[in-house]
């Protein structure tokens, strides 16, 4: 493991939100409770490939979400029409549904999913020290740029191919550096 020592760091990194979506992907920062227990921090900067339009956006979210929400509405399922069906039928019933779902959104998402970069940061607290594992610069840089690129766009300082070419640069620039991001 390539431990970096690095005081104070993701100081820049703590202060934003921890969670931040956009057109270009999302950041995530552990939630801080766990983070105050364990010492340890992770943060996530997932930018989309440029030219995922909001379907495809959309769908990424919805399969995303399916594997809680599917599996709560089959749990739900069982217990409503297990009244109604054979006692092995039900199960094989709403395990069908949950896994054509899932099998769905896999399909439907394929090509997002391989082609999103990722940079992975985590920190962790010793003895006042703070230890950084992964690229906590580029990760500072990269969120700076998409922040300034999403306030430019707000404020109509740049039009839609502008963004989108701020947003290619970015996402190229992290190709060297990205690993592939889990769905």
């Amino acid at each position: 493991m390539n431990m970096n020592f690095r005081p104070g760091g993701p100081a820049d990194t703590e202060r934003r939100a921890s969670r931040y979506q956009s057109i270009w992907g999302s950041f995530e920062v552990n939630d801080s409770v766990s983070a105050r227990r364990s010492g340890m921090k992770r943060y996530h900067l997932e930018i989309l490939p440029p030219g995922t339009n909001s379907t495809e956006r959309r769908q990424l979210r919805r399969f995303r979400r399916w594997r809680l929400w599917g599996a709560l509405v089959a749990l739900t399922g069982e217990f409503a029409i297990g009244e109604l069906l054979h006692s092995w039928q039900a199960p094989l019933y709403i395990a069908f549904a949950y896994l054509a779902g899932l099998a769905l959104g896999l399909q439907l998402t394929r090509r997002v999913r391989s082609a999103i970069h990722s940079v992975y940061v985590g920190t962790v607290m010793v003895g006042g020290s703070t230890y950084v594992e992964g690229d906590m610069a580029l990760l500072e840089s990269c969120l700076t740029e998409l922040e300034t690129l999403d306030q430019d766009r707000q404020d109509s300082s740049i039009g839609p191919v502008e963004y989108e070419a701020g947003w290619a640069r970015l996402y190229a620039r992290l190709a060297p550096a990205a690993r592939p991001a889990a769905a």
